[in-house]
């Protein structure tokens, strides 16, 4: 076999070994940053499940453990009358607030909710609770919430720049092998 032959097939199987650890990294790096991912959990509500409260509250407050994203979150509170959300819902850091009807009837009440994740998956839920008097008729106006000072929520823009690199890397090997050959054959000549 001529030099030129063992140079390019030693080539070869070093660009064939640097993709197969390249390949293994990123599924790596995926199976790692699962976790990461995870749906959000709803850790807390206000008023809470089968919780019995004096007056129906001019808003629902939900807490999760991480932010949630606005896209596709929707609460859904009825009443004894019928549903009594009003506007669609606040999110604020890790709450998502959702305001009721001023004067809302005393009796039970159901929540039903969906918020997004920040990985993109819906998480959705339902709870209970109970007024013993109507809601006050005059409510003053929602506080606009204070920007958010969270961190933006982590996606998978980390795999996608992993994946970016590798790729960039083969090509780069790719290249020298394809210059050393080059070289070789010229010299051969």
């Amino acid at each position: 076999m001529s030099r030129v032959a063992q140079v390019v097939r030693t080539g070869w199987r070093l660009l064939a070994a640097t993709l197969a650890a390249a390949v293994l990294a990123v599924v790596g790096l995926m199976i790692g940053a699962s976790p990461a991912s995870a749906h959000n959990v709803l850790k807390s509500s206000s008023p809470e499940d089968q919780e019995s409260v004096a007056r129906t509250p001019s808003s629902l407050v939900l807490t999760f453990d991480e932010p949630a994203t606005a896209l596709g979150t929707k609460l859904v509170v009825t009443g004894p009358t019928g549903p009594v959300q009003v506007g669609t819902p606040r999110l604020v850091d890790n709450t998502v607030t959702q305001d009721l009807q001023p004067g809302a009837p005393a009796g039970a009440y159901t929540v039903e909710w969906r918020v997004t994740s920040a990985d993109g998956h819906p998480i959705s839920g339902r709870f209970s609770f109970t007024t013993k008097a109507a809601g006050d008729a005059v409510s003053a106006p929602p506080a606009t919430p204070a920007p958010s000072t969270a961190p933006a929520p982590r996606g998978s823009s980390g795999l996608w720049l992993a994946a970016a690199a590798v790729l960039l890397v083969a090509a780069g090997l790719m290249a020298l092998v394809q210059r050393r050959r080059t070289h070789q054959d010229r010299s051969v000549t």
